[in-house]
C-alpha cells in the first residue's frame, strides 16, 4: 500500500499546478503492471470515529480485490494509525489530504489532483459534506460514476453553523442529488424517506444495511473479564455500556438522567462511555455526571482499536440517541451476544425486533426501567437473547453480505470482467 501526501510542509513541496507526485511511506509497494480492475475511490473526512467510517473500513477490507481495486482518500487520516495499518494489510491505497477544512482551495486542488492521477471508475463519498464537496470535485475531474452515502437521518450542524447556512446546505444537497450521483446508498430504510423529503430522487436510492466482521465480534467471556480488569470494573458488577461519539445527537443527557435513576435502585451499577473523554461532554452533561449517586462508578474510554473486546465486558449495551440511521454499534453488540436497549429511532427497532428493547427518546424513566429489566434476566434468558442476536447478525448484517450488495451496485455502473 502507498500512503500519499501531496504538497505538505513536512514532505515534498510542489506547486499545485504541477503533475502529482507521491511521497511513498515504508508501507509502499509497487502497483501491479497492467492492472485492469475497475478502481473504486472512496472519499471521506476520516477513517475512524464513527459508524460511517467503520463501515467504510469494513467495506475496504472486504470488497473483492480480484474484482475491484480500492483506493481511500481521507481529509485527515493521520490520527487513525490502527485503521491505516488495517488498510495497508488489506492492500488498499490511501491518500491523506492532511486537511481539516473541505472548502480550503488547496485541499480542493489536492483532491482534484488525486482524482486525475488515480482516474477512478467510481467515486463513492461518505456523509453529507463529503457527498456535496467530493461529488462536485469528482464531476469536475471527469468522473461520472459517483455514489453518495447516507449514514444519518438528519444533516448534522457543525459548531457555528447558522440556520441560514444549514438551509442553504440542505437545498444544495437536494439540488445536486438530482444529477451528481448515479446511485445513493443508504444504510437505513428510515433515512431514505427523510432524504426523499429534501429532494433526493427515490429511484437513485438503494438500501444496504451496515455490516460487520462477525468473526471478529464474537461472544468472548475471557476478553470481557480482561477488559473489566483493564477498566477497573468489578468482575461481577452490572455494567451498562455506550460506544460512540460524545455528540449532542446521542442525547447523553437522557442517558445520564437514566443512570441516576438506575443507581438509586441498583447501587452497584457501573457505566462505561467508550468514544471520548469527560471534558468533551457538554455543560449540562457534565453537571448531570457530577450529580450521579455513584459518580466513581463511571468510566470513560477513548475510541478503542479493539472494540470487540469491550462489548463482552458489558451486561447491557445502550443508546439514548434522539436520531440514528442503522447504528453499527448495536450490530456489533448483538454479534457479541450482549442484550441491547436503545431509543426507538432510525432502524433500531428493525435491528432489535423481538430480541431487544426500544424505548421512546428523551424518556430517562423508560430507559432506566428497560436497563433494570435487562439486568434482571436469568442466565437461560440471557443465553437465548445472545444466541438469537448473533444469529440475526449472521443472517442479515455481515460485511460479506453488505460488500456483495455494494459490488452489485458498482457492477451496474461499470463493466466488470469476471
Amino acid at each position: 500500500m502507498k500512503t500519499i501526501t501531496l504538497a505538505t510542509s513536512d514532505t515534498l513541496q510542489l506547486p499545485l499546478r504541477q503533475p502529482v507526485r507521491a511521497v511513498v511511506t515504508e508501507w509502499s509497494k509497487p502497483a501491479p503492471a497492467l492492472d485492469r480492475r475497475p478502481v473504486v475511490l472512496h472519499f471521506a473526512y476520516s477513517i475512524g470515529g464513527g459508524g460511517a467510517e467503520a463501515m467504510l473500513m469494513n467495506l475496504a477490507e472486504t470488497l473483492d480485490s480480484a474484482q475491484f481495486r480500492t483506493v481511500v482518500v481521507a481529509m485527515n487520516a493521520k490520527p487513525w494509525t490502527h485503521q491505516l495499518k488495517r488498510l495497508h494489510e488489506a492492500g488498499v491505497d490511501v491518500h491523506d489530504l492532511e486537511s481539516t477544512t473541505y472548502l480550503n482551495p488547496r485541499t480542493l486542488a489536492r483532491l482534484h489532483a488525486v482524482l486525475r492521477a488515480e482516474r477512478p471508475d467510481i467515486v463513492q463519498t461518505w456523509t453529507h459534506h463529503a457527498d456535496l464537496i467530493g461529488g462536485w470535485v469528482a464531476w469536475l475531474a471527469g468522473v461520472r460514476n459517483v455514489v453518495w452515502s447516507i449514514h444519518c437521518r438528519e444533516i448534522h450542524r457543525n459548531p457555528g453553523d447558522s440556520d441560514g447556512k444549514m438551509a442553504f446546505f440542505r437545498r444544495a444537497l437536494g439540488f445536486s442529488s438530482r444529477f451528481i450521483p448515479q446511485r445513493i446508498i443508504s444504510c437505513s430504510a428510515a433515512a431514505i424517506e427523510d432524504h426523499e423529503a429534501i429532494g433526493y430522487p427515490r429511484d437513485k436510492m438503494r438500501w444496504i444495511p451496515n455490516g460487520i466482521n462477525a468473526e471478529r465480534f464474537v461472544p468472548d467471556v475471557d476478553a470481557g473479564l480482561d477488559t473489566r480488569a483493564e477498566l477497573k470494573l468489578p468482575a461481577n458488577a452490572p455494567v451498562i455500556g455506550y460506544v460512540g461519539r460524545l455528540h449532542e445527537m446521542k442525547d447523553l443527557a437522557t442517558f445520564l438522567r437514566a443512570a441516576a435513576l438506575l443507581q438509586t435502585r441498583v447501587p452497584k451499577a457501573h457505566f462505561v462511555f467508550c468514544g471520548g473523554v469527560e471534558v468533551q461532554l457538554g455543560e449540562v452533561e457534565r453537571e448531570l455526571l457530577a450529580q450521579l449517586p455513584q459518580r466513581q462508578q463511571v468510566r470513560f474510554d477513548s475510541f478503542r482499536a479493539d472494540p470487540w473486546r469491550l462489548y463482552p465486558a458489558l451486561s447491557v449495551f445502550s443508546l439514548s440517541s434522539r436520531t440514528e440511521a442503522c447504528p453499527m454499534t448495536v450490530i456489533e453488540a448483538m454479534s457479541c451476544g450482549v442484550p441491547c436497549v436503545t431509543t426507538d429511532v432510525g432502524d433500531c427497532g428493525r435491528l432489535l425486533e423481538g430480541i431487544g428493547q426500544v424505548v421512546p427518546m428523551r424518556d430517562p424513566v423508560a430507559l432506566a426501567n428497560a436497563w433494570e429489566q435487562a439486568l434482571q434476566l436469568g442466565a437461560t434468558a440471557r443465553e437465548e437473547i445472545a444466541r438469537q442476536s448473533r444469529q440475526r447478525v449472521l443472517d442479515r448484517f455481515t460485511i460479506a453480505h453488505a460488500a456483495g450488495q455494494y459490488a452489485e451496485t458498482y457492477a451496474e455502473l461499470v463493466e466488470v470482467k469476471s
